[in-house]
């Protein structure tokens, strides 16, 4: 090993754990320069991306997290840290007996191989009958089961479900069940659940299969990208703390992580999905995306499946999936959609039904009582019939999470400019989604112009830019806001509810 360093060696893959899609994934690992965007498909050229990145992922920010009794202790915690020795000792110890179930490790093996194709999925599952009873018992529930008849086998299940859908479910249930839920923030880790389901769905659904993402290599990425977040409130809650009170000081929640882990978050969890042994082709493209998120990266850098995730990641905040309130929302810029999924127009996603099954799935695995069941599927944002104008800028793409959100709340009718003062009319709310440049003289004229236009009107205003509000001098009663925006500011002027509006 010492001489391979010498030699100049920076990576290898052992031979059992071989594939293309690996091969592939750590050659663009290596051979782009620090700093340098990502490549792109062979299709799309090797252009960089145009614009900034775009949301960070802040269901880890440094601001204090919904409804967690970590992040609701008092403000001085005293400092923790660890070192590197030390926390990978941790890691060792909290997934010596976390072992994916013998028919999970097979799926992963297949999807991590050449031959990735489940050609007989029923008789592989059939080896574990417990993992085959909850595959039915998901089958059989309301996300899937539709008006279809109830299903006792596994082979209808394939049948009905498909076998990319029960390939799926495998990997998801036996993922969920290796990684037990402590009795501790127990809601809170539902909800990261609920995340991780979400973004493995949408992975699915926006990533499409290629050498470098084989079937299920996508859902699997979108599944794991949060085991990080779960396994650090479960078995470093004081390091977890200390990290919040830091962050502040440190500049970054990623940095205070960093400090008192002594190691980055990136590699942090990247050993963690290691240990639980998923191959490298899933562990991977998610150590990049915190590796982005960490430095702020442009949104082009990482992989297919790196980029695929930022965007997956923010949308399913947008259906109200996030681990906390303070999960941020924006829209999708037109070169980050380009650089990551090409110039394939996006899927029509219905959101209203992938929450619905996101929400049934979790709460079948998790077999929550009553009362937590209610509160993991309350949404934050409440169907108020609402007639929403939203002017989305141009530099935007039709894959909006902001969009996704404001469909809850009502009708969402989406347009490149503000309403004149006809339409104004039939409109309750006028949401304004500027560019995301901070141009606070453009900004402050876009906002007089709507209060002009709404002065009078019964018709609340939300607008979105790129500045901070204290350097634009919002009229009011126009609402300001610097995107992303917060679920939890959002869904202040969405309800109606005064202390946003009085903020303003």
């Amino acid at each position: 090993m010492r001489k391979a360093g010498a030699l100049g060696v920076r990576d290898y893959i052992l031979k059992q754990r071989f594939s293309l899609a690996e091969l592939l994934t750590r050659i663009e690992k290596h051979l782009r320069p620090a700093g340098a965007p990502g490549f792109r498909k062979r299709s799309e050229g090797l252009a960089p991306a145009e614009d900034g990145p775009i949301v960070p992922d802040v269901s880890v920010a440094s601001a204090p997290l919904a409804k967690s009794p970590v992040a609701n202790a008092a403000p001085a915690v005293a400092p923790v840290r660890l070192t590197r020795e030390q926390t990978l000792a941790r890691i060792e110890g909290c997934t010596a007996t976390r072992a994916l179930p013998g028919v999970v490790s097979e799926v992963l093996a297949l999807v991590n191989s050449p031959r990735g194709a489940i050609t007989d999925v029923a008789q592989v599952l059939k080896r574990d009958p417990v993992l085959a009873a909850r595959v039915l018992q998901v089958a059989n529930s309301a996300a899937f089961a539709s008006n279809k008849p109830r299903i006792a086998s596994i082979e209808e299940a394939v049948r009905n479900v498909g076998v990319s859908g029960v390939r799926s479910m495998i990997m998801s249930i036996g993922i969920f069940e290796s990684v037990p839920l402590s009795d501790r923030d127990a809601l809170l880790l539902l909800r990261c659940w609920q995340h991780s389901f979400a973004v493995a769905s949408l992975m699915d659904k926006l990533v499409p299969p290629d050498d470098s993402a084989p079937a299920g290599v996508a859902h699997l990425t979108g599944l794991c990208h949060e085991l990080g977040d779960i396994a650090l409130r479960q078995h470093f809650a004081q390091e977890y703390a200390a990290a919040l009170s830091m962050a502040p000081v440190c500049g970054s929640w990623y940095g205070a992580l960093s400090k008192t882990l002594g190691i980055p978050y990136a590699e942090f969890v990247s050993l963690l999905l290691s240990r639980l042994g998923l191959p490298p082709v899933i562990t991977v493209p998610i150590e990049e995306h915190y590796e982005s998120l960490s430095r702020g990266s442009p949104s082009g850098i990482g992989s297919v499946l790196a980029r695929g995730l930022r965007v997956a990641n923010v949308y399913a905040h947008g259906l109200m999936l996030a681990p906390s309130d303070d999960a941020a929302v924006a829209p999708i810029s037109r070169p980050e959609y380009r650089t990551t999924f090409g110039d394939t127009p996006p899927p029509q996603l219905d959101n209203v039904l992938l929450r619905s099954e996101v929400l049934t799935t979790v709460n079948v695995l998790a077999a929550n009582a009553a009362s937590r069941l209610n509160e993991l599927c309350k949404p934050i944002v409440a169907d108020g019939r609402l007639r929403i104008w939203y002017s989305r800028h141009q530099s935007y793409s039709a894959l909006d999470p902001l969009a996704a959100l404001l469909g809850f709340a009502g009708e969402v009718a989406v347009h490149d400019r503000p309403p004149d003062a006809h339409e104004l009319a039939s409109c309750d709310a006028v949401v304004v989604a500027d560019s995301r440049q901070d141009n606070p003289q453009a900004a402050q004229q876009q906002a007089q112009n709507l209060a002009r236009l709404t002065a009078g009107a019964n018709v609340s205003v939300l607008y979105l830019c790129g500045s901070e509000p204290e350097k634009i001098g919002v009229p009011s009663p126009i609402v300001c806001r610097k995107l992303p925006i917060s679920l939890r500011d959002a869904a202040a002027f969405l309800n109606g509810d005064s202390p946003l509006m009085m903020a303003a």
